[in-house]
């Protein structure tokens, strides 16, 4: 048996799917013979679960939309493999990043959490590793010009596009975040418990980003409100509640000032995001244990 195609059968491949018929054929044509695929459909509108057991994928379907990190639970619960590889729909995977990956968990046993280097669908490479949350807002913004790594390096986040975890550690997101920060929180918990988060930049797999779901403007203001509303459940988890209400209140004329300015230059697209944004940080203000659905 090859290196490779030990690799593979190792590995469990978990995607989470709503409404994602659109990328679901890519994704599936990247996924390398020999890998299982597990695709976990959260109660979508289209075909795409259907396409995905006709390709050969395991499918399980979800009676509601239960998020992303609950949706890789049932993932991970399903899986039987020693590790599983967690992607996104709209990434492109290969053999050969699965086996870098493998790899690298078998040189790096403390490892919870080990990731690709990402490319966008131009082949730019992505900064998809950074500090955690909490020290990430402290530094600057623009680290475009920090330097590239060039072997496997500890990263206190790295981004939850495609991760692979081992089974046996048991490792979980925390449903009470239904979309973004899952990932900063699951690293966060990993480093908790003295495990690492390992990035191996001589895996590479290719993310297009955005475009897991078919895109739309009601689309955009759901992704803006749940983003505002998990960054301050975020913020309340690791820093604590104090500090995320301090924040909270700041977010509030944070995106109140960017609402008006856009509304009297008639962004439309952009004042819409904002008016999203700032019922997501009043949705936690009201109810910081219940994200907002709509």
């Amino acid at each position: 048996m090859t290196a490779e195609a030990d690799a593979l059968r190792r590995v469990s491949i978990v995607t989470v799917t709503h409404d994602s018929a659109g990328v679901l054929p890519g994704f599936l044509g990247a996924c390398p013979d020999g890998a299982a695929v597990i695709v976990v459909d959260n109660a979508s509108g289209d075909a795409g679960a259907d396409l995905a057991e006709t390709a050969g994928a395991r499918v399980i379907r979800s009676g509601r939309n239960l998020g992303f990190g609950a949706g890789c639970n049932l993932g991970l619960t399903a899986a039987g493999t020693e590790f599983v590889l967690l992607a996104n729909p709209d990434a492109r995977l290969s053999a050969g990043a699965i086996r870098a990956l493998v790899a690298a968990a078998d040189a790096f046993p403390d490892a919870a959490i080990l990731a690709p280097l990402i490319r966008d669908a131009a082949g730019a490479p992505v900064r998809s590793w950074d500090a955690g949350q909490v020290r990430r807002r402290r530094l600057r913004r623009d680290r475009r010009a920090d330097p590239w790594p060039e072997g496997p390096l500890c990263a206190e986040h790295v981004s939850g596009a495609c991760m692979l975890v081992r089974t046996a550690d048991g490792l979980r997101f925390d449903e009470g975040f239904f979309l973004y920060y899952e990932d900063d929180d699951l690293c966060a918990e990993a480093r908790r418990s003295g495990r690492s988060v390992v990035l191996v930049p001589a895996a590479e797999v290719t993310h297009a980003g955005g475009t897991s779901s078919a895109p739309s403007a009601a689309l955009s203001a759901f992704k803006a409100r749940h983003m505002a509303w998990s960054r301050l459940r975020f913020a309340a988890k690791h820093a604590g509640p104090a500090e995320a209400r301090r924040e909270a209140r700041g977010r509030l004329r944070h995106h109140a000032g960017k609402a008006l300015g856009h509304a009297l230059t008639l962004r439309g697209d952009k004042l819409r995001a904002d008016l999203a944004s700032l019922a997501g940080t009043l949705a936690w203000l009201r109810d910081p244990d219940r994200a907002p659905m709509r």
